[in-house]
């Protein structure tokens, strides 16, 4: 399951689409307080994909700390057409991808980054990504 966080809704509607016709189910936040209160109400979420960008008390920055604090285990994908963060200032399972994106290859990321988790937890030999 992977949770989308975009205040934009027609942005959050294209992931959402991506993400569905990937085989993946998804839940939607608008922003960065609904996206915590959706973490802390399911245990069913493996990536958290946010815009960096957004209104409200937490950014996606913001949120992607809290969120690496309180679920160090969940991948989070940040996403901006504004700022560009560099990968190797990221933590392992962080991934930053520039707007406007390809569904192709975010679709990818997102699915090195969720198998990499699954190899953690159950304890297998695992190569390190590089996306």
């Amino acid at each position: 399951m992977i949770l989308i966080v975009e205040e934009a809704r027609s942005i959050r509607a294209e992931a959402v689409a991506a993400c569905k016709a990937s085989g993946y189910g998804t839940a939607e936040a608008s922003n960065g307080a609904d996206a915590l209160e959706i973490l802390e109400n399911r245990d069913d979420i493996s990536l958290v994909f946010t815009s960096v960008n957004m209104k409200g008390p937490l950014d996606g920055v913001q949120l992607a700390v809290r969120v690496h604090t309180r679920w160090p285990k969940l991948a989070i994908v940040m996403t901006s057409g504004v700022v560009n963060l560099r990968q190797s200032l990221l933590p392992q399972r962080f991934r930053f991808v520039r707007k406007p994106y390809a569904t192709k290859p975010l679709m990818t990321c997102f699915k090195l980054l969720i198998e990499s988790g699954y190899r953690e937890e159950v304890s297998l030999p695992q190569a390190r990504s590089t996306l």
